[in-house]
């Protein structure tokens, strides 16, 4: 008997998938280590199986590490777990007479669709339905299997294959050049990565280093005074913010200091503060590091959790817009059920319309992050706090403007000196009651200050100040500027960071661009400008959105990827011998300064080797063969540099490993005490 064939992107959404439309009555089994679901609709047998994220991607048409590669095709990946769910999705899809694809509607999910049933099921792509949906609700699982579209959504599908296959072009032919040119000139073996959108971002955060590293800090001296009115404290401001000589601002403390002056003028305003927007997952990722300090892949997959177990929308948005068909008063009655939100969602629907105020982002595959008012399993940890945060910022969407009422107070000391003095009231909460506790506006205390109010300077110090260098990048401020640019997608941006992180160009929670970093990006500067231009992938980005909205064709844009890439390859042909001295001097004095002497034989460096055979790093000494034979095995991931401190146990070196944002120290005597605690 026949069946219908159910394609899923990950195991829970496959379970979740499999028991919303078959309630109860779901079987499920293991065939060659693959879930599958049995359930019956309408009549009809249907089993519902899971992919893992990615099973096809995008390799060279022949063998051997060669450079540069335009003649790309599909293949599975090279992992065994994966290349068994496709022989195991093959032999089931073999039975089946009828096709449908529930993998996440953007375009890497229906990427995944795509390659699975063109590749894995023989060409089942061009007969197969696709389920449109924003949440992994019962409701709407049901909805989109019956309302399903006639055919595969191609124009995604094409935008997808178009960028995995221009950032292989760009990343690993960039990449295999780095390398190998360096290997050539008896640099040995290094992971050094450049990409389509890697690139580019590194070479704005290294244009922000040295604006950082030029700046000259001019001295300047400014009061720090405060002033004492009607029983409370308020800072002063002097009309003067800097002053370029200590005697001037010396002389104003002195006339200041435990004076009495009176309020001469006060100015009060009123504003009114719409709503915030809902999340997209920018906003989320942004708003997630102000709250809570976490990285935006941190957040990232924290919201994929949360959607996965049907809690909130999916996250992987552009879109600030939540239409009415969502349901949004059902929702919102559904969160107020329990404890925490009872109180908010019955202010919210006490008011009878439920509209809320949206942003001008949009999203064509999905609407903004909201939850579906399902709870998570645990509302404590991680999950439970980003979860607060979407509903949180949900519930203030439907809240009334909140005013700020903002007071400013001329006060005079003298006929010479005035300072300001500044206040700010929230006379109506509006949607901040909603939002808490994570507005950032606090009330000022005190009472109001009038004309003619008397005002005793208690402070009045002068600083020693100097001009501060421009800010450095946190990977939410990255993000933000990678969005502004054109830099990646939604999905992608966090990963690039992460990225840059592993690859040891990047450091710090506020961005430090690491010497490595400084010579890839130098190096691609110099040799391949087109690598690091924002115009360039910037204007690839609006290729790829034009072809997911039809407007454009995916080959032309591959052709045109190859004809910009060649000439470039060309050049870096021409110059490989000076591309690899310049990375083998940069990367040997960099091992060198890195790890410190040798502990062992002391004549040598301590620097990170790898085997021929395996590939994998461990440290040795630049001594071996010939005085040395000093080694010790180290993490295989992560940045590793030479602390400033020696073992207590053994005097020996600690060597320290980075990995994104986590430290971790080790001593490199294999036998020392420590390492074995």
């Amino acid at each position: 008997m026949s069946y219908q064939l159910i394609i899923c992107e990950k195991p829970s959404a496959a379970m979740r998938i499999a028991y919303a439309l078959g309630g109860t009555h779901v079987r499920r089994e293991r065939y060659k280590g693959l879930p599958v679901f049995w359930l019956e609709i309408e009549g009809k047998r249907v089993a519902v199986v899971p992919a893992l994220g990615h099973l096809y991607g995008v390799e060279q048409n022949s063998t051997g590490w060669s450079f540069p590669i335009f003649d790309l095709r599909w293949a599975p990946l090279k992992d065994r777990r994966k290349r068994m769910w496709i022989e195991a999705i093959a032999e089931i899809a073999k039975g089946a007479d009828s096709y449908v694809c529930a993998c996440d509607f953007d375009v890497e999910g229906s990427l995944i669709g795509y390659t699975i049933l063109r590749y894995a099921c023989g060409g089942v792509d061009i007969k197969a339905k696709r389920m449109r949906f924003s949440t992994l609700t019962k409701e709407e699982l049901r909805s989109a299997y019956k309302n399903a579209l006639g055919r595969l959504d191609y124009e995604r599908v094409y935008a997808g294959k178009v960028r995995h296959e221009v950032d292989w072009i760009f990343g690993v032919n960039t990449s295999r050049a780095l390398m190998d040119a360096m290997g050539r000139a008896g640099g040995g073996f290094e992971v050094l990565s450049a990409g389509r959108v890697q690139s580019p971002t590194l070479y704005a955060l290294c244009r922000r280093e040295v604006e950082i590293n030029l700046h000259v800090p001019d001295p300047f001296w400014s009061l720090n005074s405060e002033v004492v009115i009607k029983g409370a404290k308020y800072p002063a401001e002097y009309k003067v913010k800097e002053f370029f000589s200590r005697k001037e601002a010396e002389d104003v403390a002195e006339r200041c200091q435990g004076k009495r002056g009176y309020v001469k003028d006060v100015l009060v305003k009123r504003k009114r503060i719409p709503p915030p927007p809902p999340f997209n997952l920018g906003d989320l990722q942004r708003e997630a590091y102000r709250v809570f300090g976490y990285s935006p892949s941190k957040t990232q997959r924290i919201a994929e959790r949360l959607y996965l177990s049907a809690a909130v929308s999916y996250p992987r948005t552009s879109s600030q817009k939540l239409p009415h068909s969502l349901g949004l008063g059902r929702i919102i009655e559904k969160l107020g059920r329990t404890e925490r939100y009872r109180e908010a969602a019955r202010r919210i629907l006490e008011k009878g319309i439920v509209k809320p105020r949206e942003g001008r982002s949009t999203d064509p595959a999905h609407p903004a992050i909201h939850p579906t008012g399902t709870l998570p399993k645990r509302m404590s940890g991680e999950e439970g706090r980003i979860f607060d945060l979407i509903v949180r910022r949900f519930f203030a969407t439907f809240g009334e403007d909140a005013i700020l009422e903002e007071r400013e107070a001329v006060v005079e000391v003298n006929e010479r000196d005035s300072f300001k003095v500044r206040a700010r009231d929230l006379v109506e909460s509006g949607w901040t009651e909603y939002y808490r506790p994570y507005v950032a506006w606090r009330k000022t205390e005190g009472q109001r200050f009038e004309v003619n109010d008397e005002a005793i300077f208690v402070r009045v110090d002068v600083e020693d100040k100097f001009t501060a260098p421009p800010e450095r990048y946190t990977a939410s401020k990255l993000i933000a500027y990678m969005e502004r640019q054109g830099l990646g997608t939604k999905s992608t941006r966090a990963e690039i960071i992460d990225n840059l992180y592993r690859r040891g160009y990047i450091e710090g929670r506020e961005i430090k661009v690491t010497d490595l970093g400084f010579a890839v990006v130098g190096i691609l500067k110099r040799f391949f400008p087109e690598l690091v231009s924002v115009k360039m992938t910037s204007a690839l980005e609006g290729d790829m959105v034009e072809i997911e909205s039809g407007r454009r064709d995916q080959v032309e844009v591959v052709l045109k990827v190859v004809d910009t890439m060649k000439p470039v390859f060309e050049r870096i042909i021409e110059k490989y011998e000076e591309i690899g001295e310049e990375l083998f001097g940069v990367m040997n004095q960099l091992r060198r300064n890195e790890l410190g002497p040798c502990p062992k034989c002391r004549s040598g460096h301590m620097r990170i080797v790898r085997s021929k055979k395996s590939g994998k790093r461990f440290i040795g000494c630049d001594n071996y063969p010939n005085f040395c034979n000093f080694s010790f095995p180290i993490p295989q991931r992560g940045k590793i540099s030479r602390s400033n401190a020696d073992c207590n146990f053994c005097g020996f070196p600690i060597i320290e490993v980075k990995d994104g944002w986590k430290i971790w120290r080790f001593c490199v005597n294999a036998g020392c005490p420590s390492n074995k605690r």
